[in-house]
């Protein structure tokens, strides 16, 4: 029978009272930064939100939020109205019972981001808008093929990299995805990526905003690139070496 794994070395009970004194400080002062500080310290949404705001009126044309839910921002908004200068926006969720605008007929279109889309779908809207979803969908390379597929011009995409796990009745929790790999994954689905940014708040989960272009040098006048693939490192440390990045990556 295969025993529990153990540290190869057992600690001294100094040791471990350390580690118990350095965890419960660790607990405390994250619990008093969530209750104490500022939201924009400590919630995620309040990074993807505002980079959101300062990009959305750049794209005009059709836009779509994927699996949108009710379009909230959770912050007393919805995302429709960051897309000021959009000729029309929809809003899709997954087809199952409950619903997020669905109860209002005409408003949602049912989109099932586990299968291939239906043709109808393929290049349908302009700009592609997909918040905190991809780690729901276990078969993840599906998932995002078919946000490339539906977009004629642009996909926005925010993700959470390191955060707790979160799931219900309805859904999963599956994924993580790095600045790295979404990057990949645009590549792969033959996008150019021109703006990668993750959240630096110090008691805060990391969300990572990514902006892809079928032809990225339609947007060189419109969105300065941006390719940051630091994530974490006021909380993890750094070890970011772009020489590295670029063995990986096309830059």
């Amino acid at each position: 029978m295969i025993e529990p794994y153990s540290p190869p070395r057992k600690l001294s009970i100094s040791q471990l009272s350390f580690i118990k004194i350095f965890s419960l400080i660790h607990r405390i002062i994250r619990g008093l930064a969530n209750n104490i500080l500022d939201k924009k310290y400590t919630k995620p949404r309040e990074f993807s939100n505002a980079i959101l705001r300062d990009y959305a009126p750049l794209f005009t044309g059709s836009i779509i939020n994927v699996s949108g839910w009710k379009d909230s921002d959770l912050e007393g908004n919805t995302y429709r109205k960051y897309f000021s200068n959009a000729e029309s926006y929809h809003i899709s969720n997954a087809p199952v019972k409950s619903k997020g605008v669905g109860s209002l007929p005409g408003l949602e279109i049912e989109i099932d981001l586990t299968k291939p889309i239906n043709s109808s779908l393929m290049h349908s809207f302009d700009i592609v808008c997909n918040h905190t979803t991809l780690e729901h969908v276990f078969d993840l390379n599906t998932a995002f093929k078919n946000l490339c597929d539906m977009a004629r011009e642009v996909v926005i995409l925010i993700v959470p990299t390191p955060r707790h796990i979160h799931f219900n009745a309805g859904y999963g929790d599956y994924n993580r995805l790095t600045p790295m790999g979404i990057m990949k994954y645009f590549e792969k689905n033959k996008f150019e990526t021109l703006v990668i940014q993750s959240n630096e708040q110090q008691f805060s989960p990391i969300f990572c905003f990514a902006i892809a272009a079928r032809k990225g040098s339609k947007y060189t006048k419109l969105i300065k690139k941006n390719l940051n693939f630091e994530m974490g490192g006021k909380l993890y440390g750094s070890r970011f070496n772009q020489a590295h990045i670029e063995k990986h990556v096309n830059l």
